[in-house]
């Protein structure tokens, strides 16, 4: 029997955005292309599966999934994502697993439910301002009354 390694973290980056912010320097697109978006989920549990076998022994104690927009792909796509991960790799039971997410997508309280009864533990909300005019001005497409539901929402 081998011995276990220290832990895991696996950081899972989701590109696609509503639209691009003027300041963002991290690789993402604006994408409305469900299909694209699915061919991407494919890709990345089929890497998933493949860098899981190359990782036997591990515990991964804290998934992140950033971007881009990552909250953007859907509760629906996230779950089957996570799902794939915890197939494939050992998650410990009290690992951290955090969602970015802009507030305008973040105020549906169905759908967050679900995220977390998929194991979503954590929701970094992308809030640079309360600001209406300055989030206009950075290119912010969210509003300080979606920040204000997406908390109540969480």
């Amino acid at each position: 029997m081998q011995k276990e390694k220290a832990p895991l973290g696996l950081y899972i980056h989701i590109p696609f955005c509503k639209s691009k912010c003027d300041y963002c320097d991290f690789y993402s697109l604006a994408c409305k292309d469900d299909n694209l978006m699915d061919s991407y989920l494919d890709a990345v549990c089929a890497h998933i599966k493949e860098a899981g076998s190359l990782a036997p022994n591990y515990k991964v104690d804290t998934i992140y999934f950033g971007g881009g927009t990552p909250s953007y792909l859907g509760a629906e796509r996230l779950c089957r994502l996570l799902g794939s991960i915890r197939k494939l790799y050992k998650v410990d039971k009290h690992a951290e697993i955090t969602l970015e997410a802009n507030p305008d997508s973040a105020t549906d309280r169905k759908a967050l439910k679900r995220l977390r009864k998929a194991g979503f533990n954590r929701l970094s909300l992308g809030v640079q301002s309360m600001d209406d005019v300055l989030l206009q001005t950075i290119g912010r497409i969210h509003t300080r009354q979606q920040v204000q539901e997406a908390v109540a929402a969480a």
